[in-house]
Formats: structure tokens, C-alpha cells, sequence
């Protein structure tokens, strides 16, 4: 680490620090000397352990100047202490110093310089001093929630809702008592403020930071422009708060300005879209992928983006302006760091120095109804046809060929700076780029495509049925029965194993470049920085395309699977045509509490729909909070809806039509959604559970009901926010839709007043997950339906039919055209998550004649 006075923060008290005496241990002191000495007074990193207010044991972390960072941030934990001696004895922290400090910091690690007799310490980052808790006070909700509180004071139309304030309450003792907390709050509860108002003032008073997740984007948007301001604007809060994004969401300084200089060294390497992508990095604020006008194509932000396994750390010449490290400092000073589910599952996967979220040990999770399967998906592992191509073109690539790492590599090797040729260790290595390892990516390119179409035409010929594919995709379980065929063994098996060996040729070839550089770099025969860049960039493909073929290896190749593992095929046709093989974990619970919930003090989950009759015992269960239970931490709460829907809502059930699987039920469907629409003059929303069910139905009402003047729109025509503004703002409106629309919609008013559910959503038999969890709930004894399908079917139900009441003033009708909800022996439990108001079963003419004579205010026909 630098070291050269130039380099130093002008600080006269740091130069010459405190008594050591002061923070460690004599018998840390005498070691910290010793291996200074031994090291002949170069510059030791150690690792040391602080307790009762000194360091009391050490051990060498590394010796030399060269970059520490990734060994240091690769060990520590939080509360370590990073121990830096300056040779010199001037203990003012360089900048180098000043940038590795801020990384730890944000880690809860300290970071101390000594000088080489360890007589003198200057303390960059002190230590975290134990001490108790402030608890929030008890009074907290009378203040800020009950009439004449802050929030009324401040916002006079502000309402006070006991169920809000009895969840608050929960939210204050789960903070003051290091619990957990499981809520669900129907809808108008006001839950965000419930648990934001007690999570920014715990924050405040204990100096701790708070992780609030969420699974939707619209969510995240009402914390941070409504809600947060709301604390901080009038409030008078002074909170700090933080959006954070995944790493590969920023640009890296480094990568542009390599890519710069070879484009002006190379006018012809030029392409028309890396140019406005390096104009626009040149003059960004904070390099944010979501500040382009217009997002650029995967393999061109690709050589501009942050990636963890390409960061040179402290050795980087743009470390202390790096955009990802500039965001992760500001989110070590925020209080509440707002993420959706996917990040924070998918930083779970990393260690620290390449993790994106600061050490935390609070967390509250909205939409927790989701954390199953956003878990199951992030805790397992993919590899997919384009995840392919899109890893060969980074060094090859196919169309644009001076993109690729091995083109530029070859570029630069051929064009020493100024006017020097190439000395010969350079043009062996570009001879050895152009004959061996760019071919070797480009042929394994050309024949990539062909490998995986034979591998999804064997796969769906030998074990897909027919019905079972629809427009060319199809999903594929792969269990011993799939392994143990001839057809796997005989010609399925050959094929990977050719492909596999393609792969290793890639392999070998492109190991030896990166070798070469390594030691070209450690020869000194390569000393151009762009070279040291380079090399984490080639090292980081390689380690990448390694990771791939062994995970194909284990995928197709393997005897068997993991009893513990969900292994399936995805293909997809048409202009995205693709191939993805997974595995993810049968069961995430376990996985949860081990990487999650041990690390946490307190954790407050809720959502307005997690709770089966009035039980969180299937999603305890699920999510691995059973320990929790036993252990007398976990509280379960359930709060009802302020809204009267008795007054507002009816839910009306055609007995005539047929069920959803008879042959008849889509054109009988139709024409009941055409009379039933078209009399109460649109401003509806209609739920489905499949998209081919969705056209064939609009294809028999569209048009009549544009002559009635009832304007139909499907999911898929446009964008989701036009579709929604269009059902908002023009009352006969009235919007077919699958699956993400059974969430998320919040739309007030008489825009919305008939939601229609045609069919109860239970979950693709045929789905691999599904499939694998009803096999393991039917082994262990359990029942797949009433266990797990049922309970799933609930919950998603719940989640439709909150679509309709979003406020106190609305009011409309729910109409479920599946009458299993009445007439099938599971019916009570679906029954048992709708609204509390009427329900009426009567034949579909009756139905319609209910439905307009509620919106005519009559009670009855």
C-alpha cells in the first residue's frame, strides 16, 4: 500500500497518533514488533481481535505493499480490527489507506496504523464500543400514530387505524426485544409507515443501519419518493436512506477509460453504440445504468460494468472514485438501505469483499409471500444456451469481433506505446491469440447453437408429452427415470461429452493466454496497466466458462442427483430460442436459517397475504421460521382489513358454466364475460391463470364488446404502466391478464370496481418444482394438495381478489367463474381468504342481473 507522503491526507494530529498502550494488549504490541522486524520492517497487515475495549490477539493477515484488500476483506468479520504499520513512523493514512479503510468500515471493522516499534497508533476507523441498546420508547405509537400525534400534526388528513397501531406496537417490541416478527396486514392497514416510522428511529438511537426488502418495484418506489420523505420532510427525521443496486448496475471507471484509450489508439475498433456508451460515462454522476435514456444491448454494457471477480481493489487507479464503492460508502452512512428480495438473496451468495449490502443485523421483508420462491431461485444454480454465447463473445465475439478480450488483448500486444515494435515474447503471445484461442472460442461459438437443439429435440421427443408443449416451450423434470434411458445413455450422454470437450479445448487455450500475461506482468516484459487489467478480466472469464462446463458436467453426466436438489430443463422457442438447465434446493427453509436468520437480531416479515385460515403454519414452515417458533422467538400477528366490505363488496360465483377443464368452459366463458362486461360498462379486471385461455377468450368478446363501447385490452399489447394507465383513466376499460397482474395493481375508484377470477389459480402440475416438492411432502408422509397445492392456490387467490377495495370509499364486485369455490370439498379454506361480505351462487343471466343492480346502489333485484 502506498505510502509516499505526496499520497497523504494533510492531518497533523495523525502523523504522529495515540499511545498504543491505549488499544492493545502488551502481548499483542510485543508480536505486532516482532513480525515487523522479521519482516525487515516492510509493511505486515494483521487481524486482530477486540474485546474489553484492546486488541487481544493477532495474527499476520499479509506482508509486502502489494494489494491486500481482497485477503483482508476475504477474513474479517465484523467488529476485527485491520492493523497497517507505516514504515516511515508518519501515521497520517494515504489515500490508498483512506479508500481501504472506508470498505472495512463499512464492514463494522476497524482499521489501525502503527508505526514499526508499535509504540504510536493512529486509529483511521475506531472500533465499534460495546454497549447496550437504546430501546425505542413504549409511548412511540400514542406520539406519532394517534390523533394529534406527529403524523396528524403533520398530515391532517392522516387517519388513525388500530390495526395499524397494534402493529406498530409489534414492530416496537420486536426491535427492543431482538425478535422476530411475522404480520400479516390486509389491505388500508398502512403497513409501510408501521414498520418504517419505529425502524428509522431505532436506527437513529442505536446508530445501526436496517435493511427493508421488497419484491416489486412499485413498493420500492413508494418508500423512497412517499414514505421515507414523509419521515424526513415533515417528521423532522433525520434519517439517511439508500437505494441498492446489484454491482453489475454501475459502470466501471476502469473498463471505460481502457476502452477509450484503445478505440483512440485503434480508430477502426470504434462501434457506433460503445461510443455513446463511453460519451455518456464520461460525463455520468453515478454511473448508474438506470440514467441512460436508453438501456444498451447485454454484451456491450457487459465490457463497461462492475463485475466482483474483474475489480482490482485498492490496486485499481479508480478505486476512490469507483461508482459500486462510492455507493456502498454511502450506504455505510444510511440508516435504511431499501433492496428488493433478489438482491438480498442473491448477496447472501457472496463474502464480504464482494457482497453489496454493509454488515446488518436488522432486516424487515414486505412481500414476504414471495420469499420462497425468490429464495428457491437465487440459492440454487443455472446455466442457459444464451448465459453461454454471451460468456464466449466476452472473448471472442462472434459479430463484433474487436469486442472480444482476445482481440483487444491481441490489439494491444501488437502496439506498444509510441513507436516501439512488439518485442517477441509479445508477438509469440499474439500469434498464439490468433492461431489457437480465438479460433478455438469462435468454432466452440459456431457449433454451440447445434449442440443445443439436438439436446432439446432429444430431451422433448424421449420424455415431453405433447400437451405438454405449448407453442415449442416446454419444462422437463429430470429424475433417475430420465437418466436411466437408453436414449440419455446412448445418445444424449456422447453428445455433452462432445460438447464438453469443445469446452475444454476453450478452456486450455484461453488458460494459457492468461498464464502468459501473469507472467509476462511478473517479468516485467508487459508493464502498461492495461495489461494488469487485463489479466482480471481474462481470469475472470475463464474461471466463469470453467464454472459452466462443470456445471453441465454435473447436470448431464452425473449417476445420479442430490436427494436435496430440484434438476430441470426450460426451453424456449421463437427469437429468444434458449435452453436453460437448473438445479435449486428442495427445500429452502433450512438454507434461510443458516444463511439469514442466524445472522440477524431482529426481523419483521409481513404481507397482506401469508396467512392460510387465519394460520402461519404453511408459511412458517416454508420459510424455515419452525426454530424460530420453537424458540419462543418468533410472534405471529394477523391484522384485518379496516375496510368494510360488507357494505362495499359482493362476491358472486356462476353456478352454470363449466368447470375450467371441460372442453366447453372457454366459449361458455366467453360469452357470460361478453353480457356480464359489456352490462356493467367495463372499468374491470379479469385474472387469468393461463395466457393461451386469455386470447382464446378475448377472441370471442373483443369485438362485441367494442360495439358496445367497452374498449378490451390484453396483457402483452403494451407495456404494463400504459395498460394500467389506460384502466385507470378510461372508466369502460377493461384489461385481461395472467399471472403478474394478480399483485401489484393499486388502482382507486370507480376505474376499477368488477375484478373477475376465471379460474382458481392452482399452480402447473407439471411444473418441476411443484412436482418435486408433492413427491417429497407425499415420502415424508404429508399430503401434496391439502399440504402444499391448496395452501399455494390461497394465498395467490388472496392476492387477486385484493386487487378490487384498495380505499374506504371504494366498493365493486369479485365474480370467481370456477365453481369448485362452492362445490368441491377444499372449498372452504379458498373460501375462508376472500373479503367478508355476501356470496352469491345463482346461474350466470342472475349473476349479471346481482351485478347491475349492486352498481345501480340497490341491495338487492
Amino acid at each position: 500500500m502506498n505510502s509516499d507522503p505526496s499520497s497523504r491526507t494533510d492531518d497533523p494530529a495523525a502523523r504522529t497518533g495515540a499511545a498504543a498502550g491505549d488499544y492493545f494488549t502488551d502481548e499483542v504490541l510485543e508480536f505486532i514488533r516482532r513480525e515487523i522486524l522479521s519482516a525487515g520492517g516492510n509493511e505486515v497487515f494483521f487481524l486482530g481481535e477486540w474485546e474489553r475495549e484492546r486488541v487481544v490477539r493477532a495474527r499476520v493477515l499479509s506482508r509486502g505493499n502489494h494489494c491486500m484488500t481482497p485477503a483482508v476483506t476475504a477474513e474479517v468479520k465484523p467488529g476485527n480490527v485491520v492493523i497497517h504499520n507505516h514504515p516511515t513512523g508518519n501515521l497520517t493514512p494515504s489515500e490508498a489507506d483512506l479508500q481501504v479503510a472506508s470498505l472495512l468500515g463499512s464492514e463494522d471493522v476497524a482499521f489501525f496504523i502503527v508505526d514499526n516499534r508499535a509504540r504510536r497508533v493512529y486509529a483511521v476507523v475506531e472500533p465499534r464500543r460495546m454497549r447496550p441498546e437504546s430501546p425505542l420508547p413504549t409511548a412511540l405509537v400514542e406520539e406519532y400514530f394517534y390523533p394529534g400525534g406527529s403524523l396528524n400534526r403533520a398530515l391532517p388528513s392522516f387517519e388513525f387505524r388500530r390495526q395499524q397501531a397494534e402493529l406498530v406496537r409489534a414492530v416496537v417490541e420486536v426491535f427492543n426485544g431482538s425478535a422476530f416478527l411475522l404480520a400479516e396486514a390486509g389491505t388500508g392497514v398502512g403497513k409501510s409507515l408501521a414498520y418504517l416510522v419505529p425502524a428509522a428511529l431505532w436506527a437513529l438511537k442505536n446508530s445501526e443501519k436496517v435493511v427493508v426488502s421488497t419484491n416489486t418495484i412499485n413498493l420500492q418506489e413508494q418508500l423512497l419518493h412517499k414514505d421515507i420523505p414523509l419521515l424526513t420532510e415533515h417528521l423532522g427525521l433525520p434519517i439517511r436512506a439508500a437505494l441498492i443496486k446489484g454491482r453489475g448496475n454501475y459502470l466501471c471507471r476502469r473498463r471505460a477509460a481502457e476502452m477509450e484509450a484503445e478505440i483512440d489508439a485503434d480508430p477502426e475498433s470504434a462501434d457506433k453504440e460503445l461510443e455513446s456508451l463511453l460519451a455518456w460515462a464520461a460525463a455520468t454522476v453515478d454511473g448508474s445504468r438506470a440514467d441512460l435514456n436508453e438501456l444498451p444491448s447485454a454484451a456491450v454494457w457487459e465490457l463497461l460494468a462492475s463485475e466482483a471477480d474483474a475489480c482490482l481493489f485498492s490496486r485499481c487507479a479508480y478505486f476512490g472514485s469507483c461508482f459500486f464503492y462510492r455507493a456502498r460508502r454511502e450506504a455505510a452512512r444510511a440508516h435504511l438501505l431499501v433492496v428488493n428480495h433478489h438482491l438480498l438473496m442473491a448477496d447472501l451468495q457472496f463474502p464480504a469483499e464482494y457482497g453489496v449490502l454493509p454488515q446488518y443485523e436488522a432486516l424487515v421483508i414486505d412481500e414476504a409471500h414471495h420469499l420462497e420462491d425468490v429464495a428457491t431461485g437465487y440459492l440454487g444454480e443455472a446455466v442457459s444456451r444464451i448465459g453461454l454465447v454471451m460468456q464466449l463473445n466476452r472473448l471472442a465475439h462472434q459479430r463484433r469481433l474487436r469486442l472480444g478480450l482476445l482481440r483487444r488483448l491481441r490489439g494491444r500486444l501488437m502496439r506498444p506505446p509510441g513507436s516501439a515494435e512488439p518485442s517477441a515474447f509479445q508477438s509469440d503471445l499474439a500469434a498464439r491469440i490468433e492461431g489457437e484461442a480465438e479460433p478455438a472460442v469462435l468454432m466452440l461459438l459456431g457449433d454451440l447453437s447445434g449442440y443445443f437443439e439436438k439436446i432439446s429435440e432429444i430431451l422433448k421427443t424421449a420424455f415431453v408429452a405433447d400437451d405438454n408443449v405449448v407453442d415449442g416451450n416446454y419444462k422437463l423434470r429430470i429424475t433417475a427415470r430420465e437418466r436411466d434411458a437408453a436414449v440419455w445413455q446412448e445418445e444424449l450422454g456422447p453428445l455433452v461429452t462432445d460438447l464438453l470437450g469443445e469446452f475444454k479445448t476453450v478452456v486450455k487455450a484461453v488458460a494459457e493466454v492468461v498464464v502468459a500475461v501473469d507472467e509476462g506482468l511478473r517479468e516485467k516484459w508487459l508493464a502498461e496497466d492495461f495489461f494488469a487489467g487485463w489479466l482480471g478480466e481474462g481470469r475472470a472469464a475463464l474461471n466463469r466458462l470453467q464454472a459452466m462446463a462443470d456445471f453441465l458436467g454435473r447436470f448431464f453426466l452425473a449417476e445420479k442427483e442430490s436427494p436435496e436438489l430440484i434438476v430441470w430443463v426450460e426451453a424456449v422457442s421463437g427469437r429468444r430460442r434458449n435452453l436453460k438447465m437448473m438445479m435449486a434446493p428442495l427445500e429452502v427453509g433450512a438454507l434461510l436459517e443458516e444463511k439469514l436468520y442466524r445472522r440477524l437480531k431482529a426481523q419483521v416479515m409481513v404481507s397482506a397475504t401469508v396467512a392460510v385460515e387465519r394460520s402461519f403454519d404453511f408459511f412458517v414452515k416454508r420459510v424455515g421460521l419452525e426454530g424460530c417458533r420453537r424458540e419462543g422467538k418468533l410472534r405471529e400477528l394477523i391484522l384485518d382489513s379496516p375496510f368494510d366490505y360488507r357494505s362495499n363488496a359482493l362476491v358472486l360465483v356462476p353456478s352454470d358454466l363449466p368447470r375450467p377443464n371441460e372442453k366447453g368452459f372457454i366459449p361458455a366463458l366467453g360469452l357470460f364475460l361478453d353480457t356480464l362486461l359489456s352490462r356493467v360498462g367495463g372499468r374491470a379486471l379479469v385474472l387469468f391463470t393461463s395466457y393461451r385461455a386469455m386470447q382464446q377468450t378475448a377472441a370471442l368478446c373483443r369485438e362485441s364488446l367494442g360495439r358496445r363501447g367497452v374498449k378490451l385490452m390484453l396483457q402483452g399489447e403494451a407495456q404494463r404502466p400504459r395498460l394500467l394507465h389506460e384502466l385507470k383513466n378510461n372508466y369502460n376499460t377493461v384489461l385481461f391478464a395472467t399471472d403478474s397482474f394478480w399483485e401489484g395493481v393499486d388502482v382507486k375508484g370507480k376505474a376499477l370496481e368488477c375484478l373477475v377470477v376465471v379460474r382458481l389459480p392452482f399452480r402447473v402440475p407439471t411444473d418441476p418444482v411443484l412436482m418435486a416438492r408433492l413427491e417429497f411432502i407425499a415420502a415424508c408422509g404429508g399430503n401434496p394438495f391439502y399440504d402444499y397445492s391448496l395452501p399455494q392456490a390461497a394465498l395467490k387467490l388472496k392476492q387477486g381478489v385484493g386487487r378490487l377495495i384498495r380505499s374506504r370509499s371504494d366498493r365493486g364486485i369479485i365474480v370467481v367463474c370456477d365453481r369448485r369455490l362452492v362445490a368441491s370439498a377444499y372449498g372452504g379454506r379458498l373460501r375462508s381468504v376472500l373479503p367478508d361480505c355476501e356470496l352469491v351462487v345463482a346461474p350466470g343471466g342472475e349473476i349479471v342481473s346481482r351485478s347491475a343492480a349492486f352498481f345501480a346502489g340497490e341491495k338487492r333485484p
